[in-house]
């Protein structure tokens, strides 16, 4: 047996070896990325979930007609008794640990105008029906329809995103005349 051929041999077994690590190094990375997006997914449908739920409870609690302190305490309890033991709160305290920055900078708004409605709610003047309830209502849905396209983006590929990006950042200038 010639050198050249034992040589030839053994650079093409270090090459298979090298290409089947490259492969298994990326799909072992693929996989944990796609593992953490569906972490991330998981705790973003829990806290916009959580939002929904809290301010569906205050609106029936304030349905039912009850006054002064009841009404307040019910509308609080409510905001905070989730069935499920995922309170809009805690839910959020997930949410700082797993999203990004910009994604909790974005949560954090829409939190608080959840206990502005909370806060009307509760008050004895303002009922469902009300303006002055739809004009703490509108911005709470406005927030939440904000932070739905930011967890959206942040779910999407990163190949995808950039695309996106793109083609919003650059709008198409209007032809000249």
């Amino acid at each position: 047996m010639e050198w050249g051929t034992l040589a030839v041999a053994a650079i093409g077994a270090l090459f298979g070896i090298g290409a089947t690590v490259i492969t298994d190094a990326m799909r072992s990375r693929r996989e944990r990325d796609q593992r953490w997006s569906e972490a991330k997914q998981l705790v973003y449908v829990r806290f916009l979930t959580a939002l929904a739920q809290a301010h569906s409870r205050m609106v029936i609690v304030v349905s039912r007609g009850d006054a002064g302190e009841t009404r307040r305490h019910a509308v609080h309890d409510a905001f905070h008794n989730d069935p499920q033991h995922a309170g809009a709160k805690s839910v959020l305290r997930e949410l700082a640990l797993v999203a990004p920055d910009h994604v909790h900078q974005v949560a954090l708004p829409l939190y608080e105008q959840l206990r502005i409605i909370r806060n009307a709610l509760g008050s004895e003047n303002i009922a469902v029906e009300t303006p002055e309830y739809w004009n703490v209502v509108r911005p709470f849905f406005q927030k939440m329809e904000a932070l739905q396209r930011v967890m959206r983006d942040d779910l999407q590929p990163p190949s995808g995103r950039r695309q996106r990006l793109a083609s919003s950042a650059s709008p198409t200038p209007p032809p000249l005349t």
